[in-house]
């Protein structure tokens, strides 16, 4: 694909002068062949090892020459562009990449301090990414995988996960906007917008983030109001009809004292497929998001910070393809028109929704008292989704669900933190979480089948207490040497309510027309107690340059299995899964602060691993098989690598790779059998990003500067029975690019964007049906697309 690259290369941009480049990025080597049908299926993206592999290199060649000639023209570029009084500006500052403070451990650090595996984004790196969904956070940080099947956001760091479409598992990564846990899925992504960074924090968080956070953490932290009027007006148009508007402005009410932001977003478009049932456009989006924070400062020891904001999502439910009987034959009369191609879907439901509405509030105080500090952070979310999908995926009415939540959530959290210039440090909490949650999942099974629909409706409740209590301190042995010790307690009651409705066809196991209580009102309620911490050593070598090594303990909830249809034996209890991490991490910045190098490599080792389980049932009283279970154990391996550097003024290139083996080691399903040495869903064995760009100076005035990215992700596979022909994603590599123009003294800011160049078909989810339903719905990535935006600011 040269003729692509040279065109990305034409086109590829950021927005960013000297700014960082933090690309990281996903390059996920081989498995091995998928089965006939599947490799027949992704013909167009999943071919043999060996073609794959030489594709791959084509690309990565191309794109690194791309890269390579962006170094070799820059200094020449350079030497053009500028005068005499350009060449008196400090090259060492110039040259040198920015520092980036990140709050892992809830303490601001400089990111090259911290002894622990982190990727963060500060605000110009996220506009130079382009940040405005999960996924593109997904492409850029290694061994992390993001998919939103359901419209929940499954999340994967290092291969540990939640593959469960409904939103009554807890994920083992959790996620948090201004230090506020996000529990409920319907609402997590709704506030990525003006943001001041992005931190991803991988391996376990017992100590300091507590419960759920086994795999690692996602924090998201909004713009402060600062001490000036300030503010930016983004406004975007693009490809499938797209229209975007961000704007945000800091309001100053007292001088010094008191202070206010407002931002807002809205995004919309018609959608990237073509619904071939009514000729009309599928798959839109529609999305708004307000925002106010307010800073007051009576003095210089005390900050509070109230933050209030809204989301509203009226986007369509994501359709995709049927892939098997349904789309190869002619099962009650449909055929597809199109069933090789991604572009196009054929659904009779055309009032699918993926609707949210989400709100919520926080306060944070912090009191400084000379060498101790004292903040307490109060938080409340409540979310409402309503999401309706034509699962089936075609003009048919065999599978037609809605899924509906309901919930709310309070949180508290003190913390005592101690720093008195000395050898010790130390911080110490107090957590405290209530979380009410309603679920509902009802919709008509095998509608166009005479005599057969099953009219489905089953809802659940879950009320969760969680307390705990926190510390860690850390000792500075030498000046070199460090040790840190932490240890979390926590105590968790979960009360639990699930009942299903079904009324018989002729083919089910009761009456025609008979309503049954299949799952009786059953009740649940269970407490856990659980330990977490770490301990680590950190030595420091050089200038810039340190050395870690950890051994972490985290843990994963009990529940049950709520999302169960037709089975009371599927309503079963799990145990809290235990994850225990060995990591070893090196972190150092050479060369005059113009090459960084963060890399770390890693063991975990599983207990009682909580595993989702959607496949097909045996007969049409119970078509399908929803299971959550503990696996015995499991281990996973890797390591990952984050590279940056400015090897001449006005360049940034990135690079990031991932790689894991995970696989259960001892894992009976009680529906699958014998599991053990499978692949753990969503980790991908190999994955790569790379980036590039540099600024051109343009008549001493203005500055253009062009970025290209490249994405390589790796088979993965999408369900634990990694025998099931379509379980697993073919490998797929994406091209981005971005080109922007803005004067040198900035004030606005014009740039052309393109993602996907080539359109790149890839399958993001799915799951073998075929034996009930006869189908594998199977859901895509992003198509190609492209767009103009404009940025002022104020």
């Amino acid at each position: 694909m040269p003729e692509i690259a040279t065109a990305a290369l034409v086109g590829a941009g950021s927005r960013c002068r000297g700014g960082w480049l933090a690309a990281h990025g996903d390059w996920k080597g081989r498995q091995e062949e998928s089965p006939r049908r599947l490799r027949k299926f992704l013909s167009k993206h999943s071919k043999t090892k060996l073609r794959v592999w030489e594709d791959s290199v084509k690309k990565i060649l191309t794109a690194s020459a791309a890269i390579a000639a962006l170094v070799i023209a820059a200094p020449y570029s350079a030497a053009i562009a500028q005068d005499a009084s350009d060449q008196a500006k400090d090259e060492t500052t110039a040259r040198r990449l920015p520092s980036v403070s990140v709050t892992a451990r809830k303490t601001s650090e400089n990111i090259q301090d911290v002894p622990l595996s982190v990727s963060a984004f500060d605000a110009e790196a996220i506009a130079d990414f382009g940040f405005t969904d999960s996924l593109a956070i997904d492409d850029q940080v290694p061994n992390l995988e993001i998919k939103t099947f359901g419209g929940n956001p499954n999340i994967f760091i290092r291969g540990v996960g939640n593959n469960d479409f409904n939103a009554t598992t807890v994920s083992p990564v959790s996620i948090y906007s201004d230090d506020v846990l996000q529990g409920l899925t319907g609402g997590q992504m709704m506030q990525m917008f003006d943001l001041e960074r992005v931190e991803v924090l991988r391996g376990p968080q017992g100590t300091l983030f507590g419960r759920n956070t086994t795999g690692g953490a996602i924090n998201f932290y909004s713009r402060k109001p600062g001490d000036t009027q300030e503010g930016y007006v983004r406004m975007g148009i693009g490809s499938y009809n797209r229209t975007e508007l961000e704007a945000a402005g800091t309001v100053i009410a007292i001088d010094g004292k008191l202070g206010t932001r407002f931002a807002g977003r809205m995004v919309s478009d018609d959608g990237d497929r073509r619904n071939l049932y009514n000729g009309e456009r599928a798959n839109a989006t529609d999305l708004a998001s307000l925002r106010a924070i307010t800073r007051y400062t009576p003095n210089d020891d005390v900050e509070v910070l109230w933050n209030i904001h809204y989301g509203k999502d009226r986007s369509d439910y994501q359709q995709g393809k049927p892939v098997g009987t349904i789309n190869g034959g002619n099962v009650l009369g449909y055929v597809d028109p199109a069933p090789d191609d991604a572009k196009f879907i054929n659904v009779n439901r055309t009032d699918n929704r993926h609707h949210a509405d989400t709100w919520g509030t926080n306060l944070a105080i912090t009191w400084d008292f000379g060498d101790y500090t004292l903040k307490s952070v109060t938080g409340y979310e409540d979310v409402e989704t309503d999401y309706l999908g034509d699962i089936d995926q075609s003009p048919l009415s065999l599978d037609e669900l809605r899924f509906q939540q309901d919930g709310d959530q309070i949180s508290q959290e003190f913390n005592l933190s101690y720093d008195g210039g000395g050898d010790l440090t130390w911080i110490s909490g107090l957590y405290y979480l209530k979380e009410d949650f309603h679920y509902r999942t009802s919709g008509p099974l095998f509608g166009d089948v005479p005599s057969a629909t099953l009219p489905l409706d089953a809802e659940s409740q879950r009320d969760t207490k969680t307390y705990a209590v926190f510390g860690e301190a850390t000792y500075q042995l030498t000046d070199a040497l460090s040790l840190t010790g932490g240890l979390r307690y926590t105590s968790e009651e979960k009360d639990a309510t699930l009942d299903s409705l079904l009324t018989y066809g002729a083919f089910g196991t009761q009456p025609a027309g008979l309503t049954v209580p299949i799952i009786p009102e059953t009740s649940r309620s269970d407490e856990w107690d659980a330990w977490s911490g770490r301990v680590l050593a950190k030595y420091e070598f050089g200038a810039d340059s340190m050395v870690y090594a950890s051994v972490s303990r985290g843990f994963r909830s009990g529940g049950y299995n709520l999302g169960a249809f037709f089975d009371p034996n599927e309503l079963t209890k799990v145990d809290p899964e235990y994850l225990t991490s060995y990591e070893l991490g090196l972190k150092t910045t050479i060369l005059d602060d113009r090459l960084r190098a963060n890399m770390a490599v890693f063991k975990y080792d599983y207990t009682d691993l909580q595993v989702f389980t959607f496949t097909q049932g045996s007969s049409t009283a119970n078509p399908i098989v929803i299971a959550l279970e503990n696996a015995a154990d499991a281990e996973v391996s890797g390591f990952e690598g984050e590279f940056t550097a400015v090897p001449v003024d006005g360049m940034n290139l990135s690079l990031g790779i991932g790689y894991l083996d995970a696989n259960y080691q001892n894992y009976i399903s009680l529906i699958a059998g014998d599991l053990s040495g499978n692949r753990l869903p969503g980790a991908p064995e190999w994955n790569i990003n790379f980036a590039g760009q540099q600024d051109f100076t343009i008549a001493n005035r203005w500055v253009m500067t062009p970025r290209l990215e490249y994405v390589f992700v790796d088979q993965r596979y999408f369900d634990s029975n990694e025998l099931e022909a379509i379980s697993s994603g073919g490998s797929h590599e994406l091209v981005n690019a971005r080109l922007s123009f803005a004067p040198q003294d900035g004030g606005w800011e014009v740039a052309l964007w393109a993602k996907n160049i080539g359109d790149e078909q890839y399958v993001v989810d799915a799951a073998d049906l075929t034996a009930t339903f006869g189908f594998i719905p199977t859901y895509y990535g992003p198509r190609e697309s492209w767009g103009i935006e404009a940025r002022i600011e104020f």
